[in-house]
């Protein structure tokens, strides 16, 4: 059977725009949207520029999007994608620059991943490290072994260190589109993963600390995009989610985000209702009721005016025992 394959081309150095070239393929049993490239290469179009390595879904390195979704192009079938669109359209992962065809520039990406320190810090100086790995005198040697909580423990997650590098959850991810400075959904997932590692010595939470400046945790829009279409089941906004629990628990309460949520769990804690003009309040100070201001007026043209003072609702003793069972009480 044959089926066409519409690519994108670029190349900076002669093309003054983008556009795309189709080419017609001969399909064989199990072929992948990388095996169709290659073959394109080889036969068709010496000219055809994308990464590949492995071909077994573990480098990462042939990362594209595939009919509008970052996929894999060696785990990604040919015969599904026909089925289901009629064609394949190839076109570079979204969110970094284009270097050539299919080919990106990563260096934005990998410049996240170095910000968060995705490595453990001081080992040397922590009883962990000695624990697991350190022979005292007149021990034998032998490999540490672990317990299965002692494992999920230095994975932070069961999922994080499964992550092969291959841009998918960036390309998709909202945060990313909006403000181009945040560190994403890859970079995140390793921050939890050595923030939770036991072997870390990270003692003054410089993690969590760094992770909460501007750009970091609390500008994950929680789209859910990188859950959903991570090639390797991996789920960064719960490592993102459990990063903002983590950073409130340990009083790093500095940024906007962990002033909102805070704030939200106070003003239920108290009665049950949402007190929205305290938290914005509490949020962005004086300055960031005055830039909500046009927000309010048109809520206000809607019929939406917040009561100047909140009532206690009717099952306020059921909050305040869920409070107390969640210990949060004092937030």
């Amino acid at each position: 059977m044959e089926f066409k394959v519409r690519s994108y081309r670029f190349n900076p150095e002669i093309d003054d725009k983008p556009y795309y070239k189709e080419y017609i393929v001969q399909d064989f049993p199990g072929m992948t949207v990388l095996n169709a490239l290659m073959k394109i290469k080889a036969e068709t179009d010496g000219t055809l520029s994308f990464r590949r390595s492995c071909r077994s879904a573990i480098c990462g390195s042939c990362a594209m999007k595939i009919n509008g979704i970052s996929k894999l192009a060696c785990k990604t079938q040919v015969s599904s994608e026909i089925e289901k669109f009629g064609m394949i359209k190839s076109n570079p992962l979204f969110n970094m620059p284009v270097v050539r065809d299919l080919i990106v520039d990563q260096e934005i990406f990998f410049d996240k991943i170095k910000k968060i320190k995705p490595y453990l810090l001081g080992q040397r100086d922590n009883e962990e490290y000695h624990r697991f790995h350190v022979l005292r005198e007149g021990e034998k040697i032998a490999q540490p072994v672990y317990h299965k909580s002692e494992f999920q423990n230095l994975t932070g997650n069961d999922d994080a260190p499964n992550c092969i590098l291959c841009e998918c959850c960036y390309s998709e991810c909202g945060g990313v589109v909006g403000n181009k400075n945040y560190l994403g959904p890859a970079a995140l997932a390793k921050l939890y993963r050595y923030s939770e590692d036991p072997r870390d010595n990270d003692k003054n939470g410089s993690r969590l600390v760094n992770g909460s400046q501007p750009e970091g945790i609390w500008d994950c829009i929680h789209c859910q995009a990188c859950e959903e279409f991570c090639p390797k089941g991996i789920s960064p906004v719960k490592a993102i989610t459990k990063l903002h629990e983590k950073a409130i628990k340990n009083s790093i309460t500095f940024s906007k985000g962990a002033k909102h949520i805070i704030s939200i769990a106070k003003s239920i804690g108290e009665t049950g209702r949402l007190d929205e003009v305290k938290v914005a309040a509490d949020t962005g100070g004086i300055a960031g009721l005055i830039n909500d201001l046009p927000m309010a007026f048109g809520a206000g043209l809607k019929g939406k005016i917040p009561p100047i003072r909140l009532k206690l609702i009717k099952d306020m003793d059921d909050i305040r025992l869920a409070y107390k069972e969640l210990d949060l009480e004092e937030k």
